[in-house]
């Protein structure tokens, strides 16, 4: 009879993990599914709005950015968050990249940004290019890189990535920041070059 009772459970605790396991890497493919597609559908609705194609996505550039998003949350742990340089947040040897450091958030329960309010400051970029080529379309002493990044007609893929840190606030309360890193291929932003 305990042997009866034995295979039972071992059967059913067999049944339960078939079923629990792929559940929960069906939520976690999900939801990196919900983040490339928030991507995609924000850098595509720019591409779209001056004519260049639409860009696909890459896991492994987005793997990429995920090693240096993590990367640049451990120069952040401690540290204020606004006290990272831009040595800090230049990853020289890598062509085609958009970096996004979130302002700090703090532990309250606070929600942490979304993906569109991330990209929102490149996209904002825009009314600083004044058309023709890059850097020259720029207004004077204005930024508008990541912007021309983002639309760069030559350019096919993308893979992004974010991190969290927990360092602190400015005031020196802890604090969070959000890391996006997103990688392009191929890369844009030739000087004397047009971006679309």
């Amino acid at each position: 009879m305990y042997k009866k009772v034995s295979i039972t459970i071992i059967m059913a605790s067999a049944i339960a993990a078939i079923l629990i396991v792929p559940w929960a890497a069906l939520q976690r493919s999900h939801a990196q599914s919900d983040f490339a597609d928030t991507i995609l559908k924000i850098h595509n609705d720019e591409r779209a709005a001056v004519g260049s194609p639409a860009l696909t996505w890459s896991d492994s550039l987005a793997a990429d950015a995920k090693s240096w998003a993590d990367h640049l949350v451990t120069l952040n742990q401690g540290k204020p968050i606004d006290k990272l340089t831009n040595s800090d947040l230049v990853h020289s040897t890598v062509p085609g990249e958009n970096l996004h450091q979130s302002g700090e958030w703090g532990t309250n329960p606070i929600s942490p940004p979304s993906t569109k309010s991330l990209v929102q400051g490149w996209i904002d970029e825009k009314k600083n290019w004044n058309g023709g080529t890059y850097p020259s379309g720029c207004a004077s002493n204005e930024v508008c890189g990541h912007y021309t990044q983002m639309v760069w007609n030559d350019t096919k893929k993308v893979g992004c990535a974010t991190a969290t840190s927990n360092g602190k606030a400015s005031n020196g309360d802890p604090g969070q920041a959000v890391y996006l890193v997103c990688r392009y291929s191929p890369q844009g932003n030739y000087n004397g070059e047009s971006p679309y």
